[in-house]
Formats: structure tokens, C-alpha cells, sequence
């Protein structure tokens, strides 16, 4: 009797769906970080449910499936806040490379450019910290280069709509970082560096050309300079330039 009732239970719970209004409202008020975990502990109940209707001995399956459904929930909260070069930090990434194969392709691709900023933030927080600021600092520098290889190879996957947006935020924070740091984070001579800079330089020059009847004559001139360095493939000298761009009133 036990066993019917575990699999009516089953049954009900396949049928639940998150309430709309629901949704919208823990997108508004739960961190990005706790929502996008709780996505994910949704997503492989999901999964663990449909496995369990493809076994013939549910019995022997369910305290399995609910003993993995408890780790993934405990292990996301006790990895969320970890940095690299802590004990934690090779199980986080293996957590969310597990939760970003779950995805679509083009979600994927999203996430793992996402992922380059995230590493970045990480490192942010290194700069900020006093104990074993330079053996972490070091750790948080390679996993953001392994982030940012990752990434560069994404990009061409992004819709046009998105992959200006994510480039920006990196390479604003690359920047930042970088000064407060005195650390190199990209090599200019590097793939990856030529592939964010241009996908960037691009995306500025095509927005100024949409709005040059608004531009003065020093800016079109600047404008025009940082197109000749575009031409060369001099990337991140036309961002430099354009940046000294200012929209008129």
C-alpha cells in the first residue's frame, strides 16, 4: 500500500506547475544567484521524476532520487559563496557545468559568456579581501582567463540583440579590475582579446553611425579616427576612441 501511495504521489507532483505570478515575483525579489539555483534543483527533479516512471521498482529508486535532490540543494547554498582558490571552488564549477549542459544551445552559449562575468566578480571580491589575497587573487586571475577562452568561443552563437550588452559588462569590468589589481587579466595580443574588442568596437561604431546627424564636428572626427583603427584591426584603440565619444544634449 505504501508503494501505491509513493507512486500517486509522483504522479501529482508531475502535474504541478509553478504559478505564473509566482514566477514573476521571485525574479523580482530573490537574488539572481538563489533563483538560478532553485531553477536548477527544479529542473533536475524534473529529471529524476521522469527516470524514476522509466524504472520498474520505484520503491528502491525513490530514496535514491531524493537522497540526490537533497545534496544538489545543500551543495548549491554551501558552494554558492565560494571564491577561487578555495577547497570548494573545482566542485562549484563542476555544479555549474552540470546545470548549463541542462540547457539549449543558445542558452548555453549565454551562459557560459555570463559565466566569464561571474568569474570576474569573483575576482572583484578577491581585491577586496585582506587574507590570502595573493594566493587567491592569482587563482580568481586563471579562472577568469579560462572563463574569458570559453566565452570568446560563444559569442557567435549570442543573438546580436544580447552579445553587445555581455561584451560591454566584461570588458568594462576587465578594465576596472585591471586598476585596481595591477594585474593583466587579458594579453592584447591574445584571440580572445581581439574577439571581445572588436565585437564591442563594432557595436559602438554602428550606434554612432545610426545618430550621426547628432554628433558635432570633433566627434564625427573622433567617430572617423576610430573607424581607420577598426580597418587596421586595432580594436582596442577604436574603443578607446570611441569611448571619448560623448552623446550632446
Amino acid at each position: 500500500m505504501e508503494e501505491i501511495k509513493v507512486i500517486k504521489n509522483l504522479e501529482a507532483m508531475r502535474a504541478v506547475k509553478p504559478n505564473s505570478e509566482w514566477v514573476s515575483f521571485a525574479k523580482k525579489n530573490i537574488m539572481t544567484k538563489q533563483f538560478e539555483e532553485l531553477t536548477a534543483i527544479a529542473t533536475f527533479v524534473s529529471i529524476f521524476n521522469t527516470i524514476g516512471h522509466a524504472f520498474e521498482t520505484p520503491k528502491v529508486l525513490m530514496p535514491v532520487l531524493s537522497g540526490l535532490i537533497v545534496v544538489v540543494f545543500g551543495f548549491s547554498i554551501v558552494t554558492s559563496q565560494t571564491l577561487p582558490g578555495d577547497g570548494l571552488y573545482s566542485l562549484k564549477e563542476a555544479y555549474e557545468s552540470a546545470r548549463i549542459s541542462l540547457l539549449s544551445p543558445e542558452a548555453q552559449a549565454v551562459a557560459k559568456v555570463e559565466q566569464a562575468d561571474t568569474r570576474l566578480v569573483e575576482l572583484d571580491k578577491i581585491s577586496k579581501e585582506s587574507e590570502n589575497q595573493g594566493k587567491k587573487l592569482a587563482a580568481g586571475i586563471v579562472a577568469v582567463q579560462k572563463a574569458l577562452t570559453v566565452a570568446s568561443t560563444q559569442l557567435s552563437k549570442i543573438p546580436e540583440s544580447q552579445k553587445a550588452e555581455l561584451v560591454s559588462n566584461i570588458v568594462s569590468k576587465i578594465s576596472k579590475i585591471e586598476k585596481t589589481t595591477n594585474a593583466s587579466i587579458m594579453n592584447s595580443e591574445s584571440e580572445d582579446y581581439q574577439t571581445f574588442y572588436k565585437i564591442l568596437a563594432e557595436s559602438e561604431i554602428k550606434e554612432f553611425e545610426a545618430n550621426i546627424n547628432n554628433l558635432t564636428v570633433a566627434q564625427k572626427s573622433l567617430l572617423k579616427q576610430a573607424k581607420e583603427s577598426f580597418d587596421v584591426s586595432a580594436y582596442s584603440t577604436a574603443v578607446e576612441i570611441l569611448y571619448q565619444i560623448q552623446p550632446t544634449e
